[in-house]
């Protein structure tokens, strides 16, 4: 409990009147909140403290935040790195798959894993990906990204045509929002919930290729959806940007930048002004006569002005200048940015280096530091994508491609997971020292603290493809050696 500093006319009560003084001091704890952020007053007036469900709180400021995150993300340089950043280090060249199929001895089976993850890398081609054959699998998981951190959300159907499963990739715009129940069941945001909030149904607006909207929707059960959103409380149904706590600080820094260029433009303008003692107006072309209803001024002798370099400007008698100069000089944003740009990063979980890409105070401890908490980063993002993405759609395209024939997986309808347990491979990472890291690696490797395994995940590589890679150039190597040997020295 926080103690009450007491004033000089309790302490002059407290010695004329105790008994006063204690029951004023108890009715002033009374009036005082047990925690300092729960205080009222001029200074937290401003402080809203709206309680409610998530959704409550949320559905009257979606729509706003998403316009404005989209608006940033055409025009504002700084909020493009961000998604840049995320795109380049979450995804890069894509989340590999790594079949892990074994046979009854526990060993792998080469044959089966090379099988899936060939017909895999097939299925990840653009025309075979998606409906409209625009995006590959991997530009797909871009898209999951930039979409999920600007808009909130992303909305991807499980299409099948011709017995083959295709993706159909829609914005959080398409859920129709006019539907409040279906069949005596809640219906939020476009999102049909049961008793427990699960999603049972999504409606989706249909539009035309301009996008304009017919008044009809289609239900699509929950188990042909793949909603990717962002949510943070329990009973959050839709999504919500996570950018939007860094809007605001981002508007600022386009504000404040475009005010420093302008108060440099002004500052960099040499201009001379002269008066003359007489009234001749000569070469000014106006008239000094005030004209009827301006207020003794003549409007139209007084257009706007612009200022240029150089500009040498004659003035009417009796007109004076009076200089204009801002205080201060914009080169004091500087610091300003810097620090608004590291609260617009730590508001996405990433380091200020990340998001700005200035390396000037930067040393190897400072920056593998940041490396490392911007890697924890990229990973949440990277399991969020595998967990409600990647293995969802890998499932089902595996069981259509054995209902089709296309792939012969002995005992599949009896064991589905031993041919499901895949591994994803996410990108890598390079070190800023790459020998101090490879040496690691090394003494790691001798002593049994990793794997082999370990050590190519974390650069994005399948171990199985490296020592196969490994295995080829040594033979080529050898075929070499042999080759351009002198027959006197064999």
């Amino acid at each position: 409990m926080r103690k009450l500093k007491a004033n000089w006319f309790e302490r002059v009560l407290m010695e004329v009147a105790p008994g006063m003084a204690r029951r004023r001091a108890e009715e002033k704890l009374l009036c005082r909140a047990y925690y300092s952020a729960a205080e009222t007053g001029r200074r937290k007036d401003g402080w809203t403290t709206t309680n409610g469900t998530a959704e409550q709180l949320n559905r009257g400021d979606r729509d706003r935040i998403r316009a404005r995150a989209r608006d940033l993300e055409r025009n504002d340089d700084l909020y493009k790195g961000i998604i840049k950043d995320l795109e380049r280090n979450v995804v890069s060249r894509g989340i590999i798959l790594q079949a892990n199929v074994s046979g009854a001895d526990g060993e792998e089976d080469d044959a089966i894993n090379n099988a899936i993850e060939k017909a895999w890398k097939i299925w990840s081609r653009p025309e075979n990906c998606t409906v409209t054959g625009a995006l590959s699998l991997c530009e797909v998981q871009r898209m999951a990204v930039r979409r999920r951190f600007v808009d909130g959300g992303l909305l991807i159907l499980k299409v099948v045509r011709d017995g083959k499963l295709r993706l159909q990739l829609l914005e959080v715009d398409d859920l129709d929002t006019t539907i409040t129940g279906y069949q005596g069941r809640r219906v939020v945001g476009g999102v049909e919930i049961d008793g427990y909030a699960r999603p049972v149904a999504y409606h989706i607006r249909k539009l035309d290729v301009m996008g304009y909207y017919s008044g009809e929707a289609i239900r699509v059960p929950a188990d042909r959806v793949i909603y990717l959103s962002c949510q943070d409380r329990v009973s959050q149904v839709r999504e919500v940007s996570p950018s939007a706590s860094s809007l605001a600080r981002v508007d600022d820094i386009e504000q404040l930048m475009e005010a420093a260029i302008k108060k440099e433009q002004v500052q960099a303008c040499f201009a001379v002004a002269v008066t003359s003692e007489t009234p001749s107006g000569v070469g000014l072309g106006r008239s000094l006569s005030p004209t009827a209803g301006s207020g003794g001024r003549n409007e139209a002798a007084y257009p706007e002005e612009v200022i240029y370099p150089g500009m040498i400007k004659h003035l009417l008698p009796g007109e004076s200048i009076t200089s204009i100069n801002p205080a201060g000089q914009s080169t004091t944003a500087d610091g300003l940015i810097r620090s608004i740009q590291r609260q617009a990063g730590a508001g996405a979980g990433l380091s200020y280096e990340a998001v700005s890409r200035d390396l000037s105070q930067t040393n190897y401890s400072s920056g593998r530091m940041g490396q490392l908490q911007d890697r924890r980063t990229y990973g949440e993002w990277q399991q969020y994508l595998i967990d409600h993405f990647l293995q969802p759609v890998f499932c089902e395209w595996l069981q259509l491609e054995v209902l089709g024939g296309r792939l012969i997986l002995p005992d599949y309808w009896t064991q589905p997971d031993r041919y499901e347990s895949v591994r994803w491979v996410p990108p890598g990472w390079d070190w800023i020292d790459p020998l101090k890291e490879a040496n690691a690696n090394k003494v790691a490797l001798e002593t049994a603290q990793t794997t082999l395994q370990k050590i190519c995940a974390s650069r994005g590589e399948d171990y199985r493809d490296v020592l196969a890679q490994w295995q080829r150039e040594k033979k080529q190597l050898a075929e070499f050696a042999a080759e351009n040997t002198p027959k006197e020295e064999i």
